[in-house]
């Protein structure tokens, strides 16, 4: 038996908790795994990417498993590991996802049509995923959160924990995250001001809101 977890919050950059965790693989029948997937989105889509921490024998007992589920399986180590990559990745997306809003945003306010803007910067060294994928911007995209209200998605509020989980680390590990640490504070504020349900690319409606739009 292969038992799958997916709660080592504690884990990144905390010894002990990892120690913890490698006392409950040893406990159990075979071993157990942490493993997080990277999206709601991939998940109806059935491209979810799995990163998986724990003994690599037993992430090769459970490949098969999680390949029915995802289509990017990826080992990362230790336990802990697939929980480290989790938030890293979740702070650039956070980190880009304000900087495309702030962006779109303010091509709008210069008088750009955002359609356009989009299909520019898609086209420019400015693409990312939060702007050719995941657009913030109502009625630029469809079968996207914006698109609907920002409903669905990746809600702000696990937003705001995964960076909150980064910068926990990050003070652990003396590692400086300056744009991590403005995101942290800019999602924080967002569920304080009742953003914390809408998915977290509604930070350009807060912006417009901010400045009055």
């Amino acid at each position: 038996m292969v038992v799958v977890f997916g709660d080592f919050c504690r884990c990144v950059g905390d010894q002990k908790c990892r120690d913890q965790d490698q006392n409950r693989v040893r406990d159990t029948t075979r071993a157990s795994l942490e493993d997080y997937i990277s999206s709601v989105g991939a998940a109806t889509t059935g491209k979810l990417t799995f990163m998986v921490g724990g003994p690599e024998s037993e992430f090769t007992a459970a490949q098969e498993l999680l390949t029915c589920m995802g289509a990017n399986i990826v080992y990362c180590g230790q336990v802990g590991t697939g929980q480290a990559a989790k938030i890293c990745n979740n702070m650039l997306l956070a980190i880009g996802m304000i900087g495309t809003s702030e962006t779109m945003n303010l091509g709008i306010r210069l008088g750009l049509d955002p359609k356009l803007l989009a299909k520019i910067l898609n086209m420019s060294s400015g693409r990312c995923w939060s702007s050719d994928t995941y657009n913030p911007v109502p009625g630029v995209m469809e079968g996207v959160p914006s698109a609907n209200n920002y409903t669905g998605g990746f809600g702000t509020t696990l937003m705001a924990k995964d960076l909150g989980l980064a910068q926990y680390t990050a003070t652990s590990t003396r590692t400086p995250v300056p744009m991590g640490a403005l995101a942290h504070q800019l999602y924080r504020m967002m569920c304080a001001r009742g953003y914390g349900s809408k998915d977290f690319s509604s930070v350009f409606q807060f912006l417009r809101e901010e400045d009055g739009q």
